[in-house]
């Protein structure tokens, strides 16, 4: 009867696994990640093939919007779960949201692209794409520039929805990567990276050509579809079966190269960290890396699958497992701290608000799953807490 009881527990409570001795703060508490709720995205179970529920939550003043590769779009109340109103779409929402003032942004797998009232989600305009959307727009003052599964950039009046410029690639290769980056504005450019292995730097306003770079050069994939980074007047960008890349954010000459591959952006790091970077390579490693130099400074290894873009939490990493859990790891050696497990795994990167302690991840089940991210003394920990 006890067994059954703390069994129960477990369930009900769905805390973390922790490491002895690991995470712990100068005061000697220890890291824990406890589940604060759950809920489906899915207007329905679903039992058809598996899908790339990869949507990194977006999470707001008073709520959660998250969506699934399978049948719409959802906004969450942020304390609670439950939900306020959702969007049901053909094939769902697969590449993410963007947010400006009270109007919600974003590409679907049913060939529009979307602007809806964040607050209600009725629809204010759509844009007819023909193609699938497969990364979150990007929303610079009143333009909207994203990118179509087709190589195609679209940069829309985002009151309006009226296109104003378009930038086709016309690739002709007939084997790609199912990825696109979000662009991303600096200045006068737009970044953006393609199915033939080129990175380019367009013109903000005219959408031509400012300067481009070969930069995947896989013998399998020459997909550039990690959406680049910028920091400073550089840029960290990846090619899915080639590698990292740091480039002139102005001219696109290179810096310096990894020849380690990836479809998700490299995370810069913090604090003691500030000069380094954090990279989840596609062959399932992440990279500790000198970011002026590319110097590989600490390989950490998964062991399930491939890992998501990382997330930063006082000194930890947090991030999903393609065919496991989400993973709170030390930040300077990779020693894993603490794992959930959501099923089916994790290929959407992890939300984390660092000065509220709170986490969001969104599981391959479709399952959204806040946390409690918190360090307090082993002795407060229940009985089935304890390995």
């Amino acid at each position: 009867m006890m067994r059954a009881l703390l069994l129960l527990a477990l369930v009900i409570t769905g805390c973390s696994t922790v490491t002895p001795k690991m995470g712990r703060d100068r005061q000697g508490n220890e890291f824990v990640m406890d589940s604060a709720w759950s809920r489906s995205t899915l207007r329905s179970e679903y039992f058809g093939f598996r899908r790339m529920n990869r949507m990194q939550p977006l999470v707001l003043d008073t709520m959660i919007i998250e969506s699934n590769a399978v049948d719409g779009v959802a906004a969450f109340e942020r304390t609670s779960g439950n939900l306020l109103w959702r969007i049901d779409l053909e094939n769902g929402v697969e590449g993410g949201v963007a947010v400006s003032g009270d109007k919600l942004y974003f590409g679907s797998s049913d060939g529009q692209f979307y602007c809806v009232n964040v607050v209600n989600g009725k629809t204010v305009w759509t844009f007819p794409v023909r193609a699938e959307t497969l990364a979150a727009p990007t929303i610079d003052g009143n333009v909207v520039y994203f990118q179509s599964g087709a190589d195609v950039l679209f940069a829309l009046d985002a009151i309006s929805g009226k296109q104003l410029w378009v930038y086709n690639r016309q690739v002709t290769t007939q084997l790609s990567i199912r990825a696109t980056t979000r662009p991303v504005v600096n200045g006068e450019l737009v970044y953006a990276g393609f199915s033939d292995g080129f990175f380019v730097a367009l013109n903000r306003k005219a959408g031509t050509l400012a300067w481009e770079r070969k930069i995947g050069k896989g013998n399998r994939f020459h997909d550039v579809d990690a959406t680049p980074v910028l920091d400073g007047d550089s840029l960290y960008v990846a090619s899915f079966d080639g590698s990292l890349v740091s480039l002139k954010a102005a001219s696109g000459d290179v810096n310096w190269t990894i020849e380690q591959g990836a479809y998700v952006p490299v995370t810069l790091g913090t604090g003691t960290h500030a000069d380094q970077l954090y990279y989840s390579t596609a062959d399932g490693a992440i990279l500790l890396v000198d970011k002026r130099s590319g110097k590989i400074i600490k390989t950490f290894k998964i062991t399930k699958g491939i890992p998501t873009q990382v997330a930063l939490y006082r000194g930890l990493i947090l991030y999903g497992e393609s065919e496991g859990a989400l993973v709170a790891a030390d930040g300077d050696s990779g020693q894993v701290i603490s794992r959930f497990d959501p099923g089916h795994g994790i290929v959407a990167t992890p939300t984390v608000i660092e000065k509220t302690g709170e986490a969001y991840a969104a599981s391959s089940g479709a399952n959204l799953w806040a946390f409690r991210l918190s360090y307090r003394r082993a002795s407060d920990r229940l009985p089935w807490q304890v390995q």
